[in-house]
C-alpha cells in the first residue's frame, strides 16, 4: 500500500519551505491517531470537544476495580468504533499493573496497556496497536 498519510508530527519548517512531508502508511497513520485519541482529554482539541479518552476523566483511585477497567475498555472500543473508519472487527483489551519507579524518588505508579486488534477495512489485513501509559500524572512510555 502506498504512503499516502502524513506523518506525525509535521514538520512546520519544511512546509514554510515548500519541501514535501514525511508519509507514512496506513498501519503508521492509524496507530498514530489512535495514540492521539488515547493520550487527550475530552475537551481539549477546541475544534471536537468529544475528541478524546474517558481515562481522564476517571477517578485514578479507582483503578483497582474491575468496573473501572471494563468501562475504559468499553470506551476505548466505541471511541475506536466512532472515531476511525478505516478499521473494522475491532477488539481492545486493558490492563492494568503496577510499575515501581526506582531511583531518589521511589514510588509505585499505575501504568495503563492498551492493545488493540482489529482488521483494515479496505484490504480485510490484521492490525494490532499497543500502548503504555502511566497515568496520573499521564506519562507516555
Amino acid at each position: 500500500m502506498s504512503n499516502e498519510y502524513y506523518r506525525l508530527p509535521l514538520n512546520f519548517e519544511d512546509l514554510l519551505q515548500r519541501q514535501p512531508l514525511a508519509r507514512c502508511s496506513v498501519q503508521e497513520s492509524i496507530a498514530q491517531h489512535l495514540y492521539l485519541m488515547l493520550t487527550t482529554h475530552f475537551g481539549e482539541s477546541r475544534f471536537d470537544p468529544g475528541f478524546g479518552c474517558v481515562v481522564w476523566q476517571q477517578d485514578f483511585e479507582a483503578m483497582t476495580n474491575m468496573r473501572w477497567k471494563d468501562n475504559v475498555q468499553r470506551s476505548v472500543e466505541q471511541l475506536v468504533a466512532d472515531r476511525e473508519p478505516r478499521l473494522e472487527q475491532v477488539k481492545v483489551l486493558v490492563g492494568i499493573e503496577d510499575f515501581e519507579l526506582k531511583g531518589v524518588n521511589q514510588r509505585i505508579r499505575k501504568r495503563l496497556e492498551v492493545t488493540v486488534r482489529a482488521v483494515l477495512r479496505r484490504t480485510n489485513e490484521p492490525f494490532a496497536f499497543r500502548a503504555s501509559l502511566f497515568v496520573a500524572p499521564l506519562s507516555v512510555v
